[in-house]
């Protein structure tokens, strides 16, 4: 039987970020999600916060249906083909499938879940 704390993808949700992650984001940053930990950015709230957390919770049930090397792997090499095609960051950001995903369930849309293994 496999442990159930290896396949609880609860999200866990931290305000602020470590100071280990801090030199690697970017500076309008207000959340980032690994595994099944979100960090948000301190002071987001009410309906900014509610609409961050839709956001990362996507990733946080993309990981753990994908893992977290694929995902990341997946991740960047979508991001990495869009730049090719010449998108500006940006762009080639918002082009990401599991960004796709996320958007439309920040928003409320109905294309949430979409992406697959």
């Amino acid at each position: 039987m496999i442990d159930s704390a290896v396949t609880d993808c609860t999200p866990i949700i931290r305000d602020g970020y470590p100071w280990w992650l801090r030199p690697f984001l970017f500076r309008n940053v207000v959340a980032i999600t690994l595994g099944r930990r979100i960090w948000i950015a301190s002071g987001v709230q009410g309906e900014t916060r509610e609409r961050v957390l839709r956001h990362e919770r996507v990733h946080v049930d993309q990981m753990c249906r994908l893992g977290m090397p694929r995902f990341l792997f997946r991740y960047l090499r979508e991001y990495v083909q869009n730049r090719l095609h010449g998108f500006n960051g940006d762009e080639a950001y918002h082009r990401i499938s599991f960004e796709v995903e996320a958007f439309a369930a920040e928003k409320g849309s109905d294309r949430a879940g979409t992406v697959e293994g």
